[in-house]
């Protein structure tokens, strides 16, 4: 959620100082990391898909193991994807800009995850 409110912000600063280009490019840069993470904590937790059971305690290990790799898998095949829809739709696109967002936003998700275990 963290995610999604920067970028829903920092869009919202770009349309009001750059205009609308950079606005929508940035913002199709940060869905781009947010969405396929929103996935895999679904996917990967099981809280999405078939086969929604608990996964805790040892013996559940493998199946645990084996989950976190098919979220992988839809998170990379899903930015795969967006990156190819938003180029094949998107005009005008700002593709430094796109790119540049898509980065910082996975930054924010290490320094998010770095916090995180910190406090633990």
């Amino acid at each position: 959620m963290i995610q999604l409110t920067v970028v829903l912000l920092a869009a919202a600063a770009l349309e009001l100082t750059q205009g609308r280009e950079i606005a929508v490019s940035a913002l199709s840069g940060g869905l781009l990391c947010v969405l396929p993470n929103l996935y895999f904590g679904l996917r990967a937790f099981e809280l999405l898909g078939p086969g929604r059971r608990d996964v805790r305690g040892a013996h559940a290990s493998q199946r645990t193991v084996a989950s976190f790799y098919r979220a992988e898998t839809g998170k990379f095949v899903l930015t795969l994807m967006g990156f190819a829809a938003i180029f094949a739709t998107i005009r005008p696109l700002n593709g430094a800009v796109l790119f540049v967002s898509y980065g910082l936003c996975v930054i924010l998700q290490w320094i998010l995850v770095v916090r995180l275990t910190a406090k633990k």
